[in-house]
């Protein structure tokens, strides 16, 4: 007989819950909310001692979840977004919109998955909505897949910190090998996952990791308006000529949309923001305005850089930023000299290095979370509970580190693993999953067409990305990247 992983569960209410939460064959899925916080409460009576205060007690705000999905959401591929831009013409910065936009029909219809539990109840976590809705198949696929593609987005963002900081002392003649960088930048993301259980209880990293987004943000926009390319002054690289910019190019627009639409928050954190939230039944409000202002941040930066730089938009685009022109002498003590530093571009790059140190930690969280789930680490007396969490976080962050130490190409190839693992986390998993629960002859004619609309259109662009993250894997390996 199959195990059932723990899940809380209750069977008050459920049938009302489900006639209020899911579509009915007339209905999209909503933008406001439709359940009360009573009627999203489970009832704890049933559940172990140990699983109740993990997920009834220590709940944060909507406004600590809207924090927790910024920080989350708008990070290093920002500064890529001009670029994207410059790919399909100016019509590409309507893709950033339509991107968010499929971004939270994904959430959504990974929320409903959760409240449509056999028997009644909430199911708890990503993984087990596979299990719920495919068994032991459903569970350890998504699991696999999870946790590689988390592997993967926290060791590009060590890599990426170890890089900066690498680059950052360059300037000041000081040079510390990579090594000792990596391992400093995987302790420093590990140190806020051991004294924080859940996603709710990192409001100061989430807090941290956001302020330096917009910091980046103002950066990016002050100096795209200060230094645009205009008859021939600020030029890039050797490049002095004049700059264009097109409506739209068709040529690009595939892998314009197969960039943009992965630079929002991916649905497997999903259920760990809306399961730490005090009032769950506000989480469509809280993400879509996260959303929202996720968009706004994203089109300003995008269609300033490309109406800066135009056809010689470079990624990132503080490759654009001309040095000659932003210098000042800054005093530095190491080996009593004066050295000029770039003081835009080295702030953006500070910010950067901050953002990915605190974002990291959450990603870490979720994977931790994950395992803890499956090892049933919540079941166990509360001093046995901090054992292990710490043992996992650890152990995890080490791992982490150890790959993208080992593995040549990392950032290639784990390019090449995200680009096969967010389809099926991002599209296929939840869209799956959803008509699997519901079944489809409860779902309606037209709610099945949007669906299968919506897989269609995930996997074509995946399958650009991932297409082109082929061409740069063996570019690398021919040396010529």
């Amino acid at each position: 007989m199959e195990k059932e992983p723990n899940t809380p569960h209750s069977g008050n209410g459920i049938e009302r819950q489900e006639a209020l939460l899911l579509p009915d064959s007339s209905s999209t899925f909503p933008l406001n909310d439709t359940i009360s916080s009573e009627e999203y409460t489970t009832d704890s009576s049933d559940m172990k001692p140990e699983a109740s205060a993990d997920h009834v007690h220590k709940k944060g705000s909507s406004f600590n979840a809207f924090v927790n999905i910024l920080c989350l959401a708008i990070g290093v591929g920002s500064l890529q977004l001009a670029y994207i831009v410059k790919q399909s013409g100016w019509i590409g910065t309507t893709f950033i919109v339509f991107a968010a936009g499929i971004a939270f029909l994904n959430a959504v219809i990974t929320i409903k998955c959760m409240y449509l539990k056999p028997g009644g109840g909430r199911i708890v976590g990503y993984h087990n909505i596979g299990f719920e809705a495919f068994g032991n198949a459903g569970y350890y696929t998504i699991t696999v897949f999870n946790i590689v593609n988390i592997i993967g987005s926290i060791g590009i963002y060590v890599i990426l910190a170890s890089n900066n900081i690498s680059d950052m002392f360059a300037q000041a003649n000081v040079h510390i090998s990579p090594r000792t960088l990596m391992i400093a930048s995987a302790t420093v993301m590990c140190m806020p996952t051991l004294f924080a259980k859940t996603l709710a209880e990192t409001m100061l990293v989430s807090l941290i990791g956001t302020l330096t987004s917009v910091i980046v943000t103002v950066v990016v926009i002050v100096m795209a308006c200060l230094y645009p390319i205009r008859n021939g002054e600020n030029p890039v690289g050797n490049y002095t000529g004049p700059i264009s910019h097109s409506a739209a190019i068709p040529g690009g627009f595939a892998m314009a949309l197969s960039s943009v639409t992965f630079a929002y928050l991916g649905t497997t954190i999903v259920p760990h923001i809306e399961g730490g939230m005090r009032h769950p039944e506000k989480f469509n409000r809280v993400f879509g305005s996260a959303l929202s202002v996720i968009a706004a941040i994203y089109v300003v930066m995008a269609a300033t850089g490309y109406w800066a730089y135009g056809d010689q938009t470079m990624s990132p685009i503080t490759d654009n930023f001309p040095k000659s022109k932003c210098l000042y002498y800054c005093v530095v003590f190491i080996a009593n000299s004066i050295v000029p530093i770039a003081w835009p571009t080295t702030l953006a790059e500070i910010c950067i290095t901050i953002h990915v140190l605190f974002a990291g930690p959450l990603y870490l969280v979720q994977m931790s979370l994950e395992i803890e789930s499956g090892l049933g680490i919540l079941q166990k007396k509360p001093q046995a509970q901090r054992v292990w969490r710490m043992a996992v976080r650890i152990g995890s962050a080490l791992v982490i580190l150890a790959i993208a130490e080992a593995i040549p190409f990392f950032d290639d190839v784990i390019a090449l693993v995200g680009a096969l693992t967010n389809p099926v986390l991002i599209y296929l998993a939840p869209i799956a999953c959803y008509v699997k629960l519901k079944g489809w002859r409860n779902c309606s004619r037209i709610s099945l067409v949007g669906l299968a609309l919506l897989l269609a259109f995930g996997m074509a662009i995946s399958g650009f990305g991932l297409v082109q993250t082929i061409f740069d894997i063996i570019k690398s390996f021919k040396g010529t990247k």
